[in-house]
C-alpha cells in the first residue's frame, strides 16, 4: 500500500488518526471512454485500499463532480452519495467517513485542520480553480466547523501541468490557499505531472478520454 501513500502525503499521514491516500493507475484494467464502466472496474482495488486502512467501503463519501465550486458537509449518516452538484466534501474531526475524489488530470486538494481534525477534499480542475473552490472549501469549513485556515495543511495531488497544459492549475491553487490564510510552509505541492508519466497516472488529455480515474481518499482511521 506504500505506493498509494506517497511522500507528498507525509505531512497529513504523520497525524496517526489520518488516512490519506492517492490511488494511481491500476494495472490490468481495460480502459474505455465510459467513465462509469471504468470506475466500476477500478472499484474492487479502491475498496481493497479502504479495507487495508480499516475503513468499510460503505463509509466512502463522494461528490458528483460537475466542475463547479460548491462543497458539502458530510458525515457518517444522512445523505445519498455521490452528493449532487458539488466538487468538494468536508467533515468534522470525529467523523468516521472517508472522503473520495476522482481525478484524471485535474487536481485533488486535501485540507486538514491540525487543531480540530476537520478534513476537506476537493476536485479542482481548470474550471474549479477558476472559481476558487479551495477558497470556498475553507470559507465553508470556517463558517460551519470553526476551522481557522492558519491551522490548516493543504496538499495538491499530481495533475496536468505546463508544458502539457496551457493553464498552470497548481500554481493558481497555491495562490488561492495562501490568500485564504494558509501559511506557505503548510501548502505542499506534489509537483508531479499526470501527463508526463502514463505508467503511474491516468491522463484524460493524453489518452484522449479513453482512460481511468485516480482516487484521492481522506479519512479517519478507526480507533
Amino acid at each position: 500500500m506504500s505506493s498509494y501513500s506517497p511522500s507528498y502525503l507525509n505531512r497529513l499521514n504523520e497525524y496517526p488518526e489520518n488516512f490519506a491516500r492517492f490511488i494511481t493507475r491500476v494495472p490490468g484494467v481495460e480502459l474505455t471512454t465510459d467513465r462509469a464502466v471504468v470506475i466500476a472496474a477500478l472499484t474492487p482495488t479502491h475498496e481493497e485500499v479502504l479495507r487495508e486502512g480499516g475503513i468499510a467501503p460503505k463509509m466512502l463519501r463522494r461528490a458528483q463532480q460537475v466542475h463547479g465550486n460548491k462543497v458539502a458537509l458530510v458525515g457518517d449518516i444522512g445523505c445519498s452519495f455521490p452528493v449532487e452538484g458539488v466538487d468538494g466534501l468536508f467533515c468534522g474531526g470525529k467523523a468516521d467517513c472517508c472522503l473520495g475524489i476522482y481525478v484524471a488530470d485535474c487536481a485533488a486538494v486535501w485540507v486538514y485542520d491540525t487543531e480540530t481534525g476537520c478534513r476537506g477534499l476537493v476536485h479542482s480542475g481548470k474550471l474549479g480553480t477558476q472559481q476558487n473552490i479551495v477558497g470556498e472549501l475553507l470559507r465553508s469549513m470556517r463558517k460551519t466547523l470553526g476551522v481557522q485556515p492558519e491551522n490548516c495543511i493543504a496538499v495538491i495531488s499530481p495533475c496536468i501541468r505546463p508544458p502539457h497544459y496551457e493553464v498552470d492549475i497548481p500554481t493558481e491553487i497555491k495562490k488561492q490557499l495562501a490568500e485564504a490564510g494558509l501559511a506557505p510552509e503548510n501548502i505542499i505541492d506534489s509537483e508531479l505531472d499526470t501527463a508526463a508519466d502514463l505508467d503511474t497516472f491516468y491522463s484524460y488529455r493524453v489518452e484522449k478520454g479513453k482512460t481511468g480515474r485516480m482516487l484521492a481518499l481522506f479519512g479517519r482511521k478507526p480507533e
